[in-house]
């Protein structure tokens, strides 16, 4: 199993704005494509306006079909061109976590 952790830092004062738009936008197109997200968070210390989601791929070979059906489908590019539009991601990161042990079952 792997994680892909991608991280967005959102221009101060658009925080609630940007999630507000991925959340009704963007989340049901991912969700078609990638399945349920496995967190999503923002952060309340250090480094501050970001948002943080969570991805489980029961493989890099799993990731990249997902990704590549996301990739092709035009509501998904219509929404980054949206989003590079309002300018509100000022960065991302991105990386992809190797689980050392299952989840938890609770």
């Amino acid at each position: 199993m792997i994680v892909d952790e991608r991280t967005y830092t959102i221009a101060p004062g658009l925080l609630d704005e940007y999630l507000s738009h991925h959340m009704a936008v963007a989340l049901p197109i991912m969700r078609r494509h990638l399945g349920e997200p496995h967190a999503y968070y923002v952060t309340e210390t250090g480094d501050l306006n970001q948002f943080v989601h969570l991805w489980r791929y029961d493989s890099h070979a799993d990731r990249e079909r997902r990704r590549a059906g996301l990739y092709a489908d035009a509501q998904w590019l219509a929404y980054r061109h949206t989003v590079g539009e309002k300018r509100w991601v000022q960065h991302q990161t991105n990386r992809l976590l190797r689980a050392l042990m299952p989840p938890r079952a609770d």
